[in-house]
């Protein structure tokens, strides 16, 4: 048993109940699926801070592009520093139309901006202007905070990642949600939707009153962590 919280087991015995669907041969099954397609809609939703996590890059004189091997999980970027004197020295994440506008592909240097982009189906970081040697003779790493993909529930005894313990049963409500609607029951999909963003709301509130920032205006929405930076810190909504 988890000290706390509710266990995979526990989840998808409930959206099983929930859903009627116990008595169903391979409900299970159905109902594992559909909570882990709840973690993927929850996990899209938001920028969760438990799956924030922070890796390195190890520059090479003169490369621009790096595949993220090293990124275990990547999902998206947050912030790219260097450690300058024990002081960190961000590198400016940019967008693909800023990147295409700004960078400077054949200099080295200082990084400055630096841009995720796909590339042939991989995920790379490119640096402008390009590490140069004196660079990487201060600088042998860069470090990256990164959103991680959360990790999907296999094992009975799983703890989900996300949302907040005190919130799981919002993975219940949305994975109920779709099961009755694929039994054609509109007006049961539409009340267990409702009841999972009531779940999802208490989480937006908590992120407000437990981080230490005061409640503005305004109804808590999915999003609150996007864009957040160093320039631009976490805001509740106005």
């Amino acid at each position: 048993m988890a000290d706390y919280g509710l266990e995979f087991s526990q989840l998808y015995e409930r959206v099983q109940d929930y859903a009627n669907i116990t008595n169903i041969t391979g409900s299970a099954t159905k109902a594992k699926a559909a909570v882990n397609d709840a973690l993927r809609k929850i996990a899209a939703a938001r920028r969760w801070l438990a799956l924030r996590r922070t890796g390195t890059i190890t520059p090479v004189a003169s490369t621009q592009a790096y595949v993220l091997t090293t990124l275990t999980g990547f999902n998206y970027p947050v912030r790219c520093y260097y450690v300058l004197n024990g002081a960190e020295q961000e590198i400016r994440i940019v967008s693909e139309e800023e990147w295409a506008q700004r960078s400077d592909n054949d200099s080295d240097g200082t990084p400055e901006i630096c841009a995720f982009l796909d590339v042939s189906g991989a995920t790379k970081v490119y640096f402008s202007p390009r590490p140069s040697s004196g660079f990487i003779a201060q600088h042998s790493s860069i470090y990256i905070d990164y959103d991680k993909k959360p990790t999907e529930l296999v094992l009975d005894t799983a703890v989900p990642e996300i949302p907040n313990t005190n919130n799981q049963m919002a993975l219940v409500y949305y994975a109920v949600s779709e099961l009755v609607l694929k039994q054609g029951d509109y007006q049961g999909s539409t009340a267990y939707y409702a009841k999972a963003e009531v779940e999802m709301n208490k989480t937006f509130v908590s992120d407000i009153h437990f981080r230490g920032m005061k409640r503005k205006s305004g109804k808590p929405s999915f999003g609150i962590l996007h864009g957040v930076n160093r320039q631009h810190p976490q805001q509740d909504y106005k």
